[in-house]
């Protein structure tokens, strides 16, 4: 088990090279983006006029973007923007929450933020299953396949096919996949949310929530209450903080299906074209 650790810890990874790559450009760095897949996909630092880094990962949650804020925002003394997202789901998710809670042995190992005690979030073997591990050490040790999906501004695209679902399809089953079964989390996610902003506050950072463009199909099933209470929390945290603004682009009218790989997620085109529409707006707002 030791071996098989030791060996599975030095297999490249997203978590890994994004560590390290922050590390590298940390005393550049003047905007950065957290979020979740939405943002790890739709903004893409490539089309920023400041030196930007994405620090998004797939299901990546609210209170995990405070605390990899947290640990950074001392070691990024030119940060002047964070763009964080404000989808459907984030008010009513944390990772440790949900089926995929075993990624949080990657926030443990690879950026050091102790988001859990338990032995098995602080272990490869513990928290992935057996099969899957022998695969890892497989593809990589005996094929050669390094399992790396981010470039090095930390930004990735979607490679694989969709299922070959439709657009309209793929809409109505994500959007009831995404609609909370309650309200458990919504008040310490706010008030995460609220951290974010006022730990930037205090550094003299400006906060830029965004709700990303979605494919209409997506937005004709959301349950309203959940929307509601996530663009009123928006409208709120704009309203109540100076430092802070917040766009919902959702619905944007600029965006059409050429834009979308799925439902929820933008291509590379859509990512283009949203992130010089971010761009443009820190120029003109805070420029």
């Amino acid at each position: 088990m030791i071996s098989m650790e030791l060996s599975l810890r030095q297999i490249p990874n997203d978590y890994k090279l994004k560590s390290e790559q922050i590390e590298l450009k940390k005393e550049a760095v003047e905007t950065l983006i957290l979020g979740s897949s939405h943002s790890l996909y739709g903004i893409n630092p490539e089309y920023f006029l400041d030196e930007t880094y994405n620090l998004a990962h797939v299901s990546q949650s609210i209170d995990l973007d405070y605390l990899l804020l947290q640990k950074y925002i001392d070691e990024l003394p030119k940060l002047k923007t964070v763009v964080i997202r404000l989808s459907y789901t984030t008010l009513h998710e944390q990772l440790g929450e949900t089926k995929e809670a075993w990624r949080l042995k990657d926030y443990n190992l690879y950026y050091n933020l102790k988001v859990s005690n338990k032995l098995k979030f602080n272990s490869e073997v513990l928290s992935v299953k057996l099969k899957n591990n022998l695969k890892r050490l497989k593809n990589y040790y005996i094929k050669g396949e390094v399992p790396i999906s981010v470039e090095n501004s930390g930004w990735a695209f979607l490679k694989k096919s969709n299922g070959g679902k439709s657009l309209k399809e793929l809409g109505q089953i994500v959007a009831q996949k995404h609609t909370a079964e309650d309200d458990n989390l919504v008040i310490e996610n706010i008030e995460y949310l609220e951290k974010i902003v006022n730990l930037c506050n205090a550094q003299n950072v400006k906060v830029i929530i965004v709700t990303l463009p979605a494919y209409k199909s997506y937005i004709a099933h959301l349950n309203k209450a959940q929307l509601d209470k996530v663009i009123s929390t928006g409208l709120k945290m704009d309203n109540s903080y100076n430092n802070c603004s917040y766009l919902n682009l959702m619905s944007n009218e600029s965006f059409n299906t050429d834009d979308f790989y799925d439902a929820d997620h933008l291509n590379t085109n859509g990512a283009k074209k949203l992130s010089l529409f971010l761009d443009d707006f820190i120029k003109q707002t805070y420029n």
